[in-house]
């Protein structure tokens, strides 16, 4: 069992006795030992976290604490926040595209052309006939609709003789 676990220094056996009495109070050898010594250190932190008697904060220590955090950060230049970088973008690219809009509407305008109903005359004595399929027979159907003189000269037209009155 002895070639198992490795062989402690005798001048960290020594220092390990003296931590074991009281971590707290060390000779100024064994100080400058656990200085030097990482598992020396180690060892006193392990049994300094063992110990039943809680240690007290310096006065003050937790309200200069953050002051004391902050100064070690690093001092940079403050950069914009991204999303204020994107609107100011977005708003650009649409007012852009807004202006470039208007101008080009309004350099490419041609001349308004409305459509314009043709109106009969108004004057028209002829007749639409009540059924355009039947191509003899729409005079003839409107005979009782038109006075003597119109329906004298439709027979005229038609018939191509003088109708008797």
């Amino acid at each position: 069992m002895k070639g198992q676990f490795p062989t402690i220094p005798e001048p960290c056996r020594r220092a390990l006795a003296e931590i074991e009495q009281d971590p707290l109070d060390l000779s100024e050898a064994t100080a400058a030992h656990v200085r030097g010594c990482l598992a020396c250190a180690e060892a006193r932190v392990a049994w300094l976290a063992q110990e039943e008697a809680v240690a007290q904060a310096p006065a003050g220590y937790f309200e200069r604490l953050p002051d004391r955090i902050v100064s070690k950060l690093p001092a940079g230049p403050r950069r914009l926040r991204p999303h204020l970088a994107l609107w100011a973008l977005a708003a650009a690219l649409l007012l852009a595209v807004g202006i470039g809009g208007f101008w080009a509407g309004r350099a490419n305008r041609e001349p308004l052309v409305e459509a314009t109903l043709v109106q009969p005359a108004a004057d028209s004595h002829e007749t639409l006939p009540d059924t355009p399929f039947l191509e003899g027979e729409e005079d003839y159907a409107q005979l009782p609709n038109l006075s003597p003189e119109q329906a004298h000269q439709l027979i005229q037209r038609v018939g191509g003789q003088e109708a008797q009155p």
